[in-house]
């Protein structure tokens, strides 16, 4: 029997159903659309237009405002309703494949392109979804509207996986994809644990509430509906969460762990790093990533944590680590052949920002400058922390827009210049080709230019608008246009 009410129903009563959406645009005849109430948008609002396109039945919250020419169910919880459904229709994909997730505040998106690396080089043809888009044996399928897309998305993509002929995915699991059950029916494998950081408190509202729902994947092994047989967390040992989730797992799930400072299963050693990439060894095998910084570490240990278990072996490993030439907008090097370093990172919290000046650290011959803002309708506190950080470690700071949606651009300002106060190295430029384009300009010989906080994002959400804009495409035409003075 199916496991979805919202498809018994429909059999029920005689609908086939050809198809789940929660876009009206998108409903054909047969459909089932599901009337989502979000934040910005309220789907009720658009069950007329649903059913003049042929909606076959309609899922809401809510009981019918007036009579409804076809099937309707008022749902006690959407969000489970809507995963059941999609989990049976697309044919229960995620069972047949060797599923990782991986979930924490910071290095989702590196692990997931170093495993699915790993994997390639060792012979399994890998689905991945993260923050970046949804790639299938290498090739884009999507750009990411989300980390972890709706479950309606999900199984879609992870059926057309299956059936293109993948045995592995390696996908990012948001806090938020956790708590709304995005990923309700998919049986883990393997669950990655990188670290726990301050973010998403707009959402979550605590940071207990946050490492709750993070913890939410590793409850996923050890539920006893779980049927994969070789199921295993991964967990960075270094990190104070990391510890809790190890001593709540105890007993009831099998654990490896990675880190540099405490006793752990994959640790690195004899740590060497250039602006070419960093080199280490684990249990004195010399490993390369082309990546910067000491959390890449982190990040590269947990993704050979993950490949181990899954059954690669050494040769693979190495192989696939240093295959990967970088991940999109993560301290990405934009070189045109200019005197001065430029990086693009998608740094957006106060302690990634340190991160990205710590990255840079060893390489300093001259001054830092960084460029960066706060996305707006998101946890206004962390706003003055970044001020702080960028003022306190960067020698000039040219403060801008980043994507300040429909919060006012000035309160932004204000709120990050509240941690800005016993500064004076910065300026505000609004206009953030402008800030970008400012920071090249005054980048001398030697210096280190951080462009933050929108990293692979290709566009800006100004107001209600989604306008073309990337900050390496910015960063290269300008570049490019002054190329000759740098010949």
């Amino acid at each position: 029997m199916s496991s979805s009410i919202v498809l018994q129903k429909a059999a029920e009563n005689g609908l086939t159903v050809t198809g789940l959406t929660f876009r009206s645009q998108d409903v054909r005849p047969g459909f089932v659309f599901f009337a989502l109430k979000g934040a910005n948008a309220d789907g009720n609002l658009f069950i007329d237009d649903a059913l003049a396109r042929g909606a076959g039945m309609v899922v809401s919250m809510f009981a019918p405002a007036k009579p409804c020419p076809a099937l309707y169910y008022q749902s006690a919880d959407i969000d489970r309703d809507m995963a059941d459904a999609a989990y049976e229709f697309y044919g229960r994909p995620s069972d047949a494949m060797h599923m990782t997730g991986i979930t924490g505040t910071k290095g989702k998106t590196s692990i997931a392109y170093l495993l699915e690396s790993i994997l390639t080089a060792a012979g399994h043809k890998v689905g991945a979804l993260g923050t970046v888009n949804y790639r299938m044996a290498g090739q884009v399928l999507s750009k990411a509207p989300n980390t972890t897309p709706a479950a309606l998305v999900l199984f879609e993509l992870l059926a057309r996986m299956k059936n293109g002929g993948c045995d592995s995915v390696v996908m990012e699991v948001s806090s938020h994809a956790l708590e709304l059950q995005r990923v309700r029916h998919i049986w883990y494998d393997t669950a990655v644990f990188t670290n726990l950081q301050r973010d998403h408190l707009d959402f979550h509202h605590t940071f207990e509430n946050y490492f709750k729902a993070k913890q939410k994947l590793f409850e996923n092994l050890a539920d006893p509906h779980n049927f994969k047989p070789n199921r295993v967390a991964v967990i960075n040992a270094d990190d104070p969460y990391g510890k809790r989730l190890l001593e709540l797992l105890q007993g009831r799930v099998k654990t490896v762990t990675f880190g540099l400072e405490s006793e752990a299963d994959f640790k690195a050693q004899d740590i060497q790093e250039t602006l070419e990439g960093t080199s280490f060894s684990i249990n004195g095998t010399p490993m390369h990533i082309r990546l910067l910084g000491r959390h890449n570490v982190y990040n590269a240990l947990a993704a050979c944590a993950a490949a181990w278990v899954h059954g690669a072996d050494e040769a693979a490993i190495v192989r696939g680590l240093a295959a990967l030439p970088g991940v999109p907008g993560r301290m990405e090097r934009i070189d045109e052949g200019q005197p001065f370093s430029v990086f693009v990172d998608f740094a957006y919290t106060d302690e990634s920002l340190r991160r990205a000046f710590d990255t840079v650290e060893p390489f300093k011959k001259g001054r830092v400058l960084v460029v960066f803002g706060c996305g707006g309708q998101r946890d206004r506190t962390k706003r003055p922390l970044m001020g702080n950080t960028a003022c306190s470690r960067a020698d000039r700071v040219f403060l801008t827009n980043d994507n300040p949606r429909c919060e006012d651009p000035q309160q932004i300002f204000n709120d990050i210049l509240a941690g800005m106060k016993d500064f004076s190295n910065y300026q505000i430029i609004p206009d953030r080709a402008q800030a970008i384009e400012s920071a090249l300009k005054e980048a001398q010989p030697g210096d280190i230019v951080i462009i933050a906080g929108k990293g692979h994002e290709d566009y800006q959400l100004v107001g209600t608008q989604k306008r073309h804009f990337s900050d390496q495409e910015t960063v290269r035409t300008w570049l490019q246009k002054e190329k000759k003075k740098y010949v």
